[in-house]
């Protein structure tokens, strides 16, 4: 039967398909010089783009150069995405890259529920084609139930998550204890 020999090619393209969803987090450019200047109203003006600038301010404006993230090492994940990328080339595919912005999540909470979910669907696939390996179902559910309990954790401690949030309100209520605490005379 011909089915039997892709049995062992289906799993390889699902694994090129998780690593190229690595990539999928699109790194966002970001300008290394800040102009800035101040205004009739004596306010400062900053912005990253010197077309914005209007021309009776243009003599005045100041530059500042902000550290380059292109300078640092890369990281590891950057690392495994441009390995990946490679590796999705030379099969010949494109994979594009996509920014999910769901509604009512933060900037950082986004990706993660996006990967998450792109995760579970992969495994879900590999438990579907690999019926006749109860290892490999086995160990797709184990990564599911952990990819099920780690996402919320993820998202509560995301930055702008539910715990950042509870931060910033016990960090104002300690400050305004303390302001409550200098104004009583002793």
């Amino acid at each position: 039967m011909w089915y039997r020999g892709c049995r062992s090619v289906v799993p390889r393209y699902v694994i090129v398909g998780v690593l190229a969803v690595c990539q999928w987090g699109a790194v966002a450019a970001h300008a290394a010089t800040v102009y800035s200047y101040i205004d009739d109203q004596g306010n400062p003006v900053f912005t990253d783009s010197p077309e914005t600038i209007p021309e009776k301010y243009r003599a005045k404006v100041k530059t500042h150069e902000r550290p380059d993230s292109e300078k640092k090492s890369p990281s590891v994940m950057s690392t495994v995405r441009d390995t990946v990328k490679e590796q999705v080339k030379s099969f010949g595919f494109q994979v594009p890259s996509v920014q999910v912005d769901l509604k009512n999540f933060s900037v950082t909470q986004s990706p993660i529920l996006s990967y998450a979910g792109i995760a579970a669907i992969v495994l879900l696939l590999i438990m579907y084609f690999s019926k006749d390996s109860p290892m490999i179902r086995l160990l797709a559910l184990g990564l599911l139930i952990v990819l099920g309990i780690g996402t919320p954790v993820l998202i509560y401690t995301s930055q702008g998550g539910p715990m950042d949030t509870m931060k910033q309100k016990a960090a104002a209520s300690g400050q305004a204890q303390q302001d409550r605490l200098q104004q009583v005379p002793r």
